[in-house]
């Protein structure tokens, strides 16, 4: 543990909690109980990323896991597991991402090709019509295979940031 750790709050972060503690009472009070819920909704998000944050931040530094999970009242594996599910999480959402980004550009690729055949369609058949087919197939399939390469240099570097921060979790 550092010497500068404290498991105790600032009186400026105590009096910054209790601000936002009386907002939340005056409006509940005020009769604007959606508008309490919006905001300790926000608040929930705000609070979930600066933990993570925090508990990066202090592993990065001279603080280890056992510091980490007594600031938050917890042992030092439960805090260490709760980073790694948020880890895995934001993993699978840029996955999920990811996918939906590749199925997107297939099915605009596809459509664009689509057009250039039945413009081509139009028109009659002759050996510089069979070319522009052939140069229309070789485009998509260009298309395709650069899709794939982005798509997969994207995988990777998630795959990267996951094994780093596995083995960061790992070693602590």
């Amino acid at each position: 543990m550092s010497e500068q750790t404290s498991y105790e709050i600032s009186p400026e972060g105590i009096a910054q909690i209790e601000a936002v503690d009386g907002y939340l009472d005056e409006t509940i009070r005020e009769g604007r109980p959606i508008e309490a819920l919006i905001a300790t909704k926000r608040l929930g998000e705000i609070a979930s990323e600066r933990t993570k944050e925090a508990a990066r931040a202090a592993t990065d530094s001279s603080w280890s896991w056992a510091d980490v999970g007594q600031a938050l009242g917890m042992s030092k594996q439960a805090a260490h597991e709760k980073l790694r599910a948020r880890v895995h999480g934001e993993i699978e959402k840029g996955l999920s991402k990811l996918d939906r980004a590749d199925k997107s550009a297939h099915e605009k690729i596809t459509r664009k090709a689509m057009r250039k055949r039945e413009r081509l369609g139009q028109v009659p058949s002759s050996p510089e019509v069979d070319l522009a087919r052939q140069q229309i197939d070789e485009w998509e399939q260009r298309q395709y295979d650069k899709l794939a390469r982005g798509i997969g240099t994207a995988r990777g570097g998630l795959e990267r940031a996951e094994r780093t921060v596995n083995d960061k979790l790992d070693r602590s």
